[in-house]
């Protein structure tokens, strides 16, 4: 085998494997197989190349990459000679690329050079280069039209134009694209030059630290070459930005713009010293936008033609915007007026819950949940006249901090958030007597909805309690003052029976009704007690009667019953708290929902937040043995206390067994009375069942 260099052995085995594929295509048929002695390179039937190790390194480690440097036109739109010259760079397997794409049906053909130029779409072009550098030559056809319209894609890098009577005009870039059309621009084009067109939209904004404006002027030249166009400001503006794709230059306070073919957006901003305005452009119509701050207010002096806001194109930044339709000639001035903002709460309470504790020790540990709706406040001021002890925003702990006046001072953020407080109070206690008044955070706001629950220890018991107007006696009842002067009635009625004076069965009924109100085992041996003597009274009765059976379980079910209520209205009333309406109810269970997601829930599922040290820890408030609610609409808390009065329960049940034992020792007295009476009651209890029983009956 003849040796050879590498890249020749490349070049020919790709070139006779061309040349096979081609005469495959056309049907000739194939040319003998040579000779292994003759291949530069080995082939197989499987269409197999075989390469050097090194070649093939070299041909996969270079980019495969396809780059036109340059796109150029050249020729004249006059005898429709118009051609396009793409050069540029491959490496690698040399890729397809889209380069260009037309538009008003302009068309490429005739391409001649180093690549080939396909078709990628309706009026897309790819290039496939054929050497490491290419240069391709087309020619343009028109269908109509002075002017060529052309977008390239990003591996264009520069466009030049050299057409004789044409010019190149580039509009923005977009994603890496570029579009630019060439024009044709005739001899006589500036004696037939059509003025340029504008449409102006101007937004003035008035605060209290100045008035600025931004105008937008919309721009249309119609003609085929650049023509110029000034702005004049003569409102004394103060232009602090240009935004335009144009090419503008600043001569004596006016602005000159080389307006290319089309239409072009211009665009300035600055500040406004004065408070008038004349269009600063001839325009065919003027849409001015008057925006102003909550504060200020433009009172329009002249006459001009309102229109809505929405027709003016532009967006206020301020409610209470004023749009006006104006022409070239007319002047719109205003008066600026300073409104004075009236002193109003920046947020609003919606519900307020208060829970309270009094301990046996003297100390009440309170609790007051908050949900508020806030629109404006930076901070929450609570003037207390408790000691704060902890605090949180949305179940979070928050440090403890006071203003100048002493105030707990708990920043806040914006929209609706629940506050929770803790505080501690103290109230007086002398000889088994509690007395206080439980203070509320006063809010400057006043709550919707209020709800206030107080709790006590078992050692107090509640006689009195008041939030004006509103005064309650919690420890006594209609049903218990009801049952009790039954008990009282009953009790004189059979001391009567058994033969005692007034004065004495009086003296014994109210003593034993006071030591019933204050001690529950009392009230039952004074209940069973009336029941065994008033069976003396009945037994007779029932004995005497022919349906003994039917009286006898009669007279059960009324005692069961007597039972029932007795235990229903005094003892279950004592055992626990009064009875709150099913709005207190649900609020309670609301607000006790509401703490323990936002309080535990939270902050179980979100990320542990960075704490600062010595943050107040949150105490659990005890339910206590007796419990009363309090529910108001639009509470005010500034200065509203509840007042409570409380008894000391070993003390009441001390005072109950004296009065218990000075009845036990009137009876003890009158022990003689009281026997006969009983044993006269039995005999006829006896004498009755003994003639129920005899044949005669």
């Amino acid at each position: 085998m003849v040796m050879r260099p590498k890249l020749l052995a490349v070049m020919l085995c790709v070139f006779s494997l061309l040349q096979a594929d081609g005469a495959l295509a056309v049907g000739t048929p194939p040319s003998p197989p040579k000779k292994p002695s003759d291949a530069p390179l080995s082939t197989s039937s499987s269409s197999q190349v075989t390469l050097p190790l090194t070649d093939y390194q070299q041909l996969s480690a270079r980019p495969a990459v396809t780059v036109v440097e340059t796109l150029r036109i050249e020729g004249s739109f006059e005898p429709r000679s118009l051609m396009l010259t793409l050069t540029g760079r491959t490496a690698g397997t040399g890729p397809t690329v889209e380069v260009l794409s037309t538009a008003a049906g302009a068309r490429l053909w005739g391409c001649e050079g180093d690549a080939i130029l396909s078709r990628g779409g309706s009026d897309k072009y790819e290039l496939t280069p054929l050497q490491p550098r290419f240069s391709l030559r087309c020619q343009v056809a028109l269908q109509g039209g002075d002017r060529l319209q052309l977008s390239t894609s990003p591996q264009v890098l520069w466009i030049d134009s050299q057409v004789r009577d044409g010019e190149l005009i580039r509009d923005e870039e977009e994603g890496g694209k570029q579009r630019f059309t060439v024009v044709h621009v005739t001899r006589d084009q500036t004696e037939k030059a059509l003025p340029v067109s504008a449409i102006g939209r101007y937004h003035i904004t008035m605060s209290p630290e100045g008035a600025g404006f931004a105008y937008t002027i919309l721009l249309r030249n119609p003609n085929r070459s650049h023509q110029r166009f000034s702005l004049s400001p003569r409102n004394g503006e103060r232009v602090q930005q240009l935004d335009a794709a144009l090419s503008c230059e600043q001569q004596s306070g006016d602005y000159g713009c080389n307006v290319p073919p089309g239409e072009h957006t211009l665009t300035l901003r600055g500040s406004l010293p004065s408070t008038a305005f004349r269009p600063p452009v001839a325009a065919s119509v003027h849409y001015l936008l008057l925006d102003s701050h909550p504060l200020l207010r433009p009172a329009v002096e002249t006459v001009a033609q309102r229109i809505s806001v929405s027709e003016t194109g532009l967006r206020p930044q301020y409610r209470g915007a004023q749009g006006f339709l104006m022409d070239d000639r007319q002047v719109l001035s205003w008066r600026v007026v300073r409104l004075e903002a009236l002193r109003t709460q920046s947020y609003a309470v919606t519900s307020a819950g208060t829970t309270f504790f009094l301990g046996s020790d003297g100390q009440v540990l309170g609790e007051t949940s908050l949900v508020l709706d806030n629109q404006g406040a930076a901070e929450l001021q609570v003037p207390m006249r408790a000691e704060p002890t902890y605090a949180s925003l949305g179940g979070e702990p928050m440090l403890l901090t006071k203003n100048e006046t002493g105030a707990l001072l708990l920043p806040l953020s914006q929209g609706e958030q629940s506050v929770s407080l803790q505080h501690r109070q103290s109230f007086q206690r002398t000889i088994g007597l509690g007395f206080g008044s439980l203070w509320l955070p006063e809010l400057a706001a006043p709550a919707a909805s209020a709800q206030i629950e107080l709790r006590y220890d078992r050692d107090w018991l509640p006689i009195y309690e008041s939030l004006s107007p509103e005064v309650r006696f919690p420890s006594l009842s209609f049903g218990e003052l009801f049952v009790l002067g039954v008990l009282l009635i009953v009790a004189e009625r059979l001391l009567l029976a058994l033969g005692l004076l007034r004065l004495l069965r009086l003296s014994i009924a109210l003593c034993l009704g006071i030591a019933a109100a204050t001690v529950s085992t009392f009230m039952v041996l004074l209940c069973v007690t009336e029941m065994v003597i008033a069976g003396l009274y009945i037994l007779p009765w029932l004995f005497g009667q022919k349906r003994l059976f039917w009286l006898v379980v009669g007279g059960l079910c009324i005692g069961g019953l007597w039972a029932l209520l007795i235990g229903g209205l005094v003892l279950g009333g004592r055992a626990s708290a009064p009875m709150a309406s099913s709005a207190d109810v649900s609020y309670s269970r609301k607000v006790s929902k509401e703490s323990s997601d936002s309080g535990e829930t939270l902050r179980e599922d979100k990320p542990k937040q960075p704490a600062y040290q010595g943050l107040p820890p949150k105490e659990t408030i005890p339910w206590g043995a007796t419990r009363s609610h309090i529910s108001r609409e639009r509470l005010s808390s500034e200065g509203r206390a509840v007042q409570v009065v409380m008894l000391w329960r070993p003390v009441v049940q001390g005072i109950g067994a004296a009065f218990f034992a000075l009845a036990v020792l009137q009876l003890a007295l009158r022990q003689g009375l009281l026997r006969m009476g009983l044993q006269a009651r039995w005999r006829r209890v006896l004498e009755a069942k003994a003639a129920s029983e005899s044949p005669s009956a």
